[in-house]
């Protein structure tokens, strides 16, 4: 049975057959069945074409934001917060060791990290009271002992920061920086016996270290053993020669020792590598003294 056919004119469906539309008597075109296969078949081409393009564009946009997503989590966080390094101390007359900056602003600090921050803020009270907390989480903590000792010196407390010092000596005996500053605070309430045996045993973990060497020759020479300071201060003098505070302290421990010329040559010494120091026109006064000659200012 033949289809029924529509006018291409005013859409009139008609009868096979006709070859003008009874409404508005347009000519009817017989259709072509062939022709009509392959328009169909590019029309789904087309939309298969279209489809295709759209999944890609979907797909394309997914990986993009897969890819441009930041990975960043608490746990990195964390992970960066641990990584900061740990407070070092500063020892007096040592070269500077500054503790790490550290925002206190930060919530993942814990209370030993907060110390360190309000250290290096000049926040000695809180800087203690933080140290403190983290001792009671963990009294073997060495940091948090060494570091609360180091703010009370820096409080002028010394003898409060003696025990905190010792202990955390005691626990890490290899560690440089807890015999010296152990040593040091020793020597500041005039404990000078152990302070030399404490310069000593950091000496022994640093030989190299010329401050070290140093204030184990003030010790020494603040005990009256003004033989074992000269040796001392040439050691440091060996290990730092552009010193010249080291020369006018060796100059003092010879005149102690009564040796004029001595004292006289490191004076000189002390005065060549620091002509412009305050004191130098009482210092050449006092050569004039030890050698019975007058020293031209320069």
């Amino acid at each position: 049975m033949a289809r029924a056919i529509n006018c291409e004119k005013c859409g009139a469906k008609l009868r096979p057959g006709r070859d003008r539309c009874p409404r508005c008597r347009a000519f009817i075109t017989a259709p072509d069945p062939a022709r009509q296969h392959a328009t169909s078949r590019k029309l789904a081409r087309i939309s298969a074409a279209t489809a295709g393009s759209f999944l890609v564009l979907v797909a394309g946009l997914w990986i993009w934001r897969e890819w441009s997503t930041p990975r960043s989590s608490a746990k990195s966080a964390v992970a960066h917060a641990v990584a900061t390094p740990r407070a070092v101390p500063e020892p007096v007359n040592e070269p500077v060791r500054t503790l790490p900056q550290i925002g206190r602003d930060r919530p993942f600090l814990d209370a030993k990290g907060a110390g360190a921050a309000a250290y290096q803020e000049g926040d000695y009270a809180t800087a203690v009271a933080d140290f403190q907390a983290a001792l009671e989480k963990n009294p073997q903590d060495t940091d948090a002992l060494s570091n609360l000792g180091q703010v009370l010196v820096k409080m002028n407390r010394p003898a409060d920061a003696i025990p905190y010092l010792t202990r955390a000596a005691s626990l890490a005996a290899d560690r440089w920086a807890y015999q010296f500053n152990l040593a040091r605070a020793l020597g500041l309430v005039g404990r000078l016996d152990e302070s030399i045996q404490g310069y000593r045993r950091a000496q022994e973990l640093f030989p190299n270290d010329y401050v070290t060497t140093f204030n184990l020759a003030l010790s020494l020479h603040k005990h009256g053993d003004d033989g074992a300071a000269v040796d001392q201060y040439q050691k440091a003098i060996n290990l730092q020669p552009d010193d010249a505070s080291f020369r006018k302290a060796l100059a003092i421990s010879y005149e102690r020792l009564e040796k004029g010329a001595e004292a006289s040559a490191a004076y000189q010494e002390y005065l060549r590598l620091s002509p412009a120091a305050p004191d130098a026109d009482k210092v050449r006064a006092r050569i004039g003294e030890l050698t019975g000659t007058l020293v031209p200012s320069p």
